[in-house]
């Protein structure tokens, strides 16, 4: 919904009454004690939002990745090789003593610091890892605790009670997710993200890149336009971002009839219409986008 934008140089989240409502209920579910959790298809800004909100809480940051390689081991520590310490001592020219220790090094995992310290958690992707990684948030949910497994000390980390957690996920039925257990959904309180409006991508596109009303308003159409195609989600904010910015920083014309400003809205468009449009050939989905790009919507 709201890519962040440090690499168009704002770096500044744009709120709009949707966007405030989500935050408001957030901050309140977050404050209780419940881990949020953002879903929905890619592009609707889900780790932004996340971020934005973390932000806020006034508390360090701690971001994880999901992935399929992500195991306990990357979240509570593993040890990784040796330390070895060697004393030499012949302080009597005649007597040769020599001591050696060898110790295994642990490496502490992400959350360790962030549950003993009382971060704000961010997960993101979370479904992209294993269920069998995500089993460890059951206990850090339920009872307040994270298990240890492997440093052969504490068995366990009691939670700082300013401790918060924020999920976000693709649906399901991506590709590359697994199905996340019934017992880590019914611990969190679910907020489903969908694509915003087209005045609100709108004012995120102004916001963003610098573009006028009417310039955003044309980027805006051709995308909105192109996701009926499909299930209304793809392309996604991120395909308007990359041709709004594009043509702002290359001094393009917003103008359906120019030659550069087609060729920018080919090359970022055409593979999310083939994604979601697999059957049909180059040359026709290339038709189709230039078809759109010189529509005129008909004068209510």
């Amino acid at each position: 919904m709201n890519p962040s934008d440090k690499r168009n140089g704002t770096g500044e989240f744009v709120k709009t009454p949707i966007f405030e409502d989500i935050i408001t209920r957030s901050h309140q579910y977050l404050k209780s004690g419940f881990p949020v959790h953002f879903v929905g298809p890619t592009g609707v800004g889900k780790t932004s939002l996340a971020i934005y909100i973390a932000g806020q809480l006034n508390r360090k940051v701690t971001i994880i990745r999901g992935h399929h390689e992500l195991s306990n081991k990357d979240l509570l520590g593993q040890y990784s090789g040796v330390r070895k310490k060697e004393i030499i001592d012949n302080y009597i020219h005649t007597v040769f003593k020599k001591e050696q220790e060898i110790k295994p090094v642990w490496v502490q995992g992400q959350l360790i610091e962030a549950v003993k310290n009382g971060h704000v958690v961010i997960y993101d992707e979370f479904s992209r890892s294993r269920p069998e990684t995500n089993n460890i948030f059951l206990s850090l949910l339920e009872e307040k605790v994270l298990p240890l497994y492997g440093n052969g000390k504490d068995s366990f980390i009691k939670c700082h009670p300013d401790f918060s957690i924020i999920f976000t996920s693709n649906p399901d039925e991506y590709a590359g997710t697994f199905h996340t257990q019934d017992a880590l959904l019914d611990r969190l309180i679910t907020i489903q993200l969908d694509s915003c409006d087209m005045e609100t991508e709108i004012e995120i596109l102004k916001q963003k890149t610098g573009l006028n009303h009417h310039e955003a308003t044309e980027v805006v159409r051709l995308v909105t336009n192109l996701r009926s195609y499909g299930n209304g989600f793809c392309p996604s904010l991120r395909a308007s971002l990359m041709i709004a910015t594009v043509a702002k920083k290359s001094n393009i014309e917003m103008i359906a009839e120019d030659i550069r400003y087609q060729a920018l809205c080919m090359d970022v468009l055409i593979r999310p219409m083939t994604q979601i449009l697999p059957k049909q050939p180059p040359v026709k989905i290339r038709e189709l986008i230039l078809k759109e790009i010189l529509r005129r919507e008909e004068k209510k």
